[in-house]
């Protein structure tokens, strides 16, 4: 089975996530998206994360009725901080009858360079890279052999939902139906006890 590992903190996951999952999935590229959180990603502040097990709740829920894109918690079994080269060679000594490939956005691939194991990682696991606004396509050949999709540019970032909610500015478009309620009441009660 030809597997897109979708990682991210997803915090939240919002509709932007969704709509690159269904990208990949109606171009058939993969057979399966497996959406994996990140309980502490090694280039972000833990100090901005909602709180592992909800964000991990909140994908589960949001994937519930989305057809071939799933909820992968390998992640939180494994060390922290979460490094993608690692989780990619668990999965592959797990279920070496599949094929495994990366999806990130262009922004992603700039700072690949930094990644652990990067050249490594490039090699056992392709990169597929969707476009995103402000970052153009790099010259031919990509870095690290990525194959580059210009997907539907999505102008949705968590850090605007975040910010959108400290304002008290309405989300309803940017975050799945099925989980808005429990985002908002999340950071309702975040921003409360900040404020204290």
């Amino acid at each position: 089975m030809r597997v897109g590992l979708y990682f991210g903190s997803f915090n939240p996951l919002h509709i932007g996530h969704i709509q690159v999952g269904r990208y990949f999935r109606d171009i058939q590229a993969f057979d399966v998206i497996w959406f994996i959180p990140s309980p502490l990603n090694p280039h972000k502040s833990e100090e901005t994360l909602v709180p592992a097990d909800l964000r991990l709740q909140w994908v589960n829920q949001a994937l519930a009725e989305e057809q071939n894109m799933v909820c992968c918690d390998v992640e939180f079994g494994l060390g922290l901080p979460s490094y993608t080269h690692r989780t990619v060679t668990h999965l592959q000594s797990l279920h070496p009858e599949h094929t495994f490939s990366l999806i990130m956005g262009a922004d992603n691939l700039l700072h690949f360079h930094k990644w652990n194991h990067a050249e490594e990682l490039a090699n056992i696991c392709p990169l597929y890279v969707y476009a995103r606004p402000g970052y153009n396509k790099p010259q031919e050949p990509l870095p690290f052999g990525a194959n580059w999709h210009d997907a539907p540019l999505l102008h949705i970032s968590a850090t605007e939902i975040r910010d959108k909610l400290t304002n008290h500015q309405d989300i309803s478009a940017l975050v799945p139906s099925s989980i808005l309620p429990q985002v908002e009441t999340f950071f309702q009660h975040f921003f409360a006890e900040q404020d204290q």
